[in-house]
């Protein structure tokens, strides 16, 4: 079943199990980067206090379809994965509520999270946020993030960028005490999302858009060196003051209870994979290890934050040649996304990723469809079958740092492997 917006199906469902989502204290954070970041942040500070149970609920999928389930950083058994989703399944078949998988999947997380008594759920957004299944979940006392908005899913949410902010900021509903926003959005970003916490009367937190690098001030903890969260990229600076801010107004207002030390412990261990992450892969024949930087950058401004680092990190000079392993999920607009990356001198190898577990609309762009695209940037361009083919031929030549990047389908495909460390 594709994607189709809306809140009327899942609403019907989630009512026949008793309003699941309405059981626990709700951390929603929308935006089209950086979400994932800040819900991984929110959760690991979160546990620290032993008394928290605290749900996790992103998408899509990495490695495995139960990593987008987990309380306190563990992911759902498969047979409680399973289990509760045939019993929605089976629900939604009999009353012909007419869900889509992410709404099932959605309901699943709403329903594990009750049977395990959560009292804390940090949601990220599926697809945009007004119409996303993760809304359903709007009573009073929820708190919400918004990140990094730009364009992305334009035939969904909208071709310019006051249309998208505009779905993002949908998680702003009645109820809502509070709202912590990335300051560095366009301003176009910033009127939208304004005009809907005043309509809503929630509080709210822009942060810095001149962000300092090294420190980023709290009322509750004072001064926190940002480089004590391992997630590579300068603008995790920016995702861990939307995450902070959050944190801020919970201890302000009595809502949790963490220490100056748990919070520095929750951000020491924070862990989110396939974003700007170092990687090793030994190859079969030769026992040859490559060292990769694995990278989703599915869109143009992931591909902006990426090509940054590329220049900041790996190439030393303008000239220092790259070599690209991509693939691409079909559907995207191809311009923004290699033109800030691909350089005159890089080399690029372009592969497919396979089906992705419970996400039938999802395919891989024919790399026969890809190929003339990237030869407007480089000539330096072939073709492999898979990351692994990709990565074993490089292994016999290849003297360049390799970026696996492009998709995170194609990140996680890489990662299940038992020889990616």
């Amino acid at each position: 079943m594709a994607i189709e917006l809306g809140l009327s199906r899942i609403s019907k469902l989630l009512a026949y199990f008793g309003n699941p989502q309405n059981r626990f204290n709700v951390l929603h954070v929308a935006g089209t980067n950086g979400k994932g970041s800040v819900c991984s942040i929110l959760q690991s500070v979160l546990q620290t206090n032993s008394v928290y149970q605290v749900g996790k609920f992103t998408s899509p999928h990495l490695i495995h379809i139960t990593d987008c389930i987990s309380i306190n950083g563990r992911p759902i058994t498969t047979n409680d994965f399973h289990g509760i989703k045939e019993q929605i399944r089976e629900a939604n078949e009999h009353y012909q509520f007419g869900c889509t998988e992410f709404e099932l999947l959605t309901c699943t997380a709403f329903r594990y999270f009750q049977l395990k008594e959560c009292n804390w759920c940090v949601l990220e957004v599926g697809l945009g946020g007004r119409l996303d299944a993760t809304n359903s979940c709007s009573g009073p006392g929820k708190i919400c993030g918004i990140t990094k908005v730009g364009m992305d899913h334009q035939n969904l949410l909208g071709d310019t960028l006051g249309k998208i902010s505009f779905e993002k900021a949908g998680i702003i509903v009645p109820g809502v005490e509070f709202v912590a926003v990335d300051g560095t959005n366009d301003t176009k970003v910033l009127d939208v999302i304004r005009q809907q916490i005043a309509l809503v009367g929630a509080s709210s937190a822009f942060s810095d858009p001149q962000l300092a690098n090294d420190a980023i001030k709290t009322f509750s903890w004072g001064s926190i060196d940002r480089k004590m969260v391992p997630l590579n990229g300068d603008y995790q600076a920016s995702n861990l003051a939307v995450a902070l801010s959050m944190l801020d107004y919970l201890q302000r207002k009595c809502k949790i209870s963490i220490s100056k030390d748990q919070l520095k412990h929750g951000l020491k261990n924070v862990r989110w994979p396939g974003r700007l992450q170092d990687a090793v892969y030994s190859t079969a024949i030769g026992h040859k290890q490559l060292k990769l930087l694995i990278d989703g950058a599915h869109n143009g401004d992931a591909a902006v934050a990426l090509a940054r680092h590329i220049e900041q990190r790996i190439r030393g000079d303008e000239s220092q040649p790259v070599t690209f392993v991509i693939a691409v999920t079909k559907g995207k607009t191809l311009d923004s996304l290699l033109g800030p990356l691909i350089k005159r001198q890089d080399r690029v190898v372009v592969t497919e990723f396979g089906p992705v577990e419970g996400m039938p609309w999802i395919s891989a762009m024919k790399p026969s469809d890809l190929i003339p695209e990237l030869r407007k940037y480089t000539e330096n361009v072939s073709e492999q079958r898979d990351v692994c083919a990709a990565l074993n031929d490089l292994s016999a030549d290849s003297t360049s740092p390799i970026i696996v990047c492009g998709s995170l389908y194609l990140c996680g495909e890489l990662l299940r492997l038992d020889n990616v460390t």
